[in-house]
C-alpha cells in the first residue's frame, strides 16, 4: 500500500509541476527525491528505498511532468 501512495504522489507532484512551472522545477523535484531517500533510510523508517525504487520513482515523475507540460499547452491552444 505504501509503495503505491509513493507512486500516485510523485505522479500527482509531476503532473502539477509541469502545469505550472520550468524544467527547473523538476530537477529540484528530483534534488529533493535523492534527499528524502536518504533521509527516509537514515531515520532507519520502515521500506528501506534502494536504487530501484529511486530509478523508478524518478522515472515516473518525470514521465508525469510530460504529461503536465502536454496538457498546460493543449490548455493554451484552446485558450487562444
Amino acid at each position: 500500500m505504501s509503495v503505491l501512495m509513493t507512486i500516485i504522489a510523485v505522479s500527482a507532484a509531476g503532473v502539477l509541476m509541469g502545469l505550472r512551472f520550468k524544467v527547473a522545477a523538476l530537477i529540484a523535484a528530483t534534488a529533493l527525491l535523492v534527499v528524502g531517500s536518504f533521509a527516509w533510510n537514515g531515520f532507519g523508517l520502515p521500506g528501506h528505498v534502494t536504487v530501484g525504487k529511486f530509478l523508478i520513482l524518478a522515472f515516473i515523475l518525470a514521465c508525469a511532468y510530460i504529461v503536465g507540460l502536454s496538457l498546460s499547452v493543449r490548455w493554451k491552444r484552446k485558450a487562444e
